[in-house]
């Protein structure tokens, strides 16, 4: 009896450890959150972004040290442009972001597309963020993903933000 217990709490177990799914803008298109992560609430989404530049939704830690944001923006982003368009953002971002330091940027498959994906750090008022920056073409549209972490943080959790990029589903 109590082998079929362990067997039954084995079987469902991961069930109830997996990751929260999320959808992009009521599509089919989503991504895993993980472990610990929650919808950041609007009023800290204000205070996070206070010039106005606020992502469409926004999952963060018990910290709010750790952030996945994401913002579908209305400029076509063509697979065929990626190269120039990565180049772009490096420039563009060292031009206007506190302490920018360019770790690395490159072109990378996830879900059978291109996506663009820069990783650099930047400073805040009071410290270092690392920052994972993805970007890709979506429904003639553009998709931007920036997941961030404070230094004292980032050790913690690269490994999971690392798999959530390979969580990212593209349909439709």
């Amino acid at each position: 009896m109590k082998r079929k217990h362990l067997l039954l709490i084995a079987m469902l177990l991961p069930i109830f450890l997996h990751a929260k799914h999320y959808q992009i803008s009521n599509s089919k298109t989503g991504f895993d959150a993980p472990d610990g992560f929650k919808p950041m609430s609007p009023e800290m989404i204000r205070i996070k972004y206070p010039k106005g530049n606020a992502p469409d939704f926004v999952l963060t830690n018990d910290s709010t040290e750790t952030t996945i944001a994401y913002g579908i923006r209305a400029k076509k982003l063509p697979q065929e442009e990626m190269e120039i368009t990565a180049k772009a953002f490096e420039k563009g971002y060292s031009r206007v972001v506190a302490g920018f330091e360019l770790k690395s940027n490159k072109i990378v498959t996830i879900s059978g597309q291109k996506w663009i994906q820069m990783e650099f750090v930047s400073n805040t008022i009071d410290s270092k963020v690392y920052n994972i920056f993805l970007v890709t073409g979506y429904k003639d549209q553009m998709l931007v993903i920036n997941l961030n972490s404070t230094f004292k943080e980032f050790p913690k959790y690269e490994k999971e933000l690392r798999k959530f990029i390979g969580s990212i589903v593209l349909k439709g």
